[in-house]
């Protein structure tokens, strides 16, 4: 999903801070996508509505007064990412629209804090790969 620039008037710049939201959130997009897709289970179709939805959430949740640098709430991104999938998931199977296998059952009965941690090891890991110094 390509976070567009449709919404912004070429006569406005775009605020320094939310230009940040946007990269962090582009900068995570690969790793919420495969989460999405290959651990959840979701279709391609599904897997870009609820990264929409993510990235609105995104934006408000670092809007709030007293919150971090948005690099800071990745973190969070990523069990929002998990909590959105795993509800939907939930959803999904369990009115019967779609059948699911072992490897996404198990991943829904985990806690979507708990698979958000794991992903997380993988963002440090390419972070540590970005670093100029590694």
């Amino acid at each position: 999903m390509e976070i567009s620039d449709e919404s912004s008037s070429p006569a406005v710049s775009e605020d320094p801070f939310e230009k940040e939201i946007r990269a962090i959130f582009q900068d995570t997009l690969g790793l919420i996508h495969i989460a999405l897709v290959a651990h959840y289970g979701l279709e391609e179709g599904e897997a870009t509505e609820l990264e929409k939805d993510l990235y609105v959430w995104f934006v408000r949740f670092c809007m709030r007064p007293g919150n971090r640098s948005p690099k800071d709430s990745r973190p969070f991104l990523l069990v929002a990412c998990c909590q959105f999938a795993r509800e939907y998931q939930r959803y999904v199977v369990g009115s019967g629209i779609r059948e699911t296998d072992e490897k996404v059952r198990r991943i829904l009965e985990r806690e979507p804090a708990d698979v958000a941690h794991d992903f997380s090891k993988s963002l440090e890991l390419l972070s540590y790969r970005h670093h100029p110094d590694a």
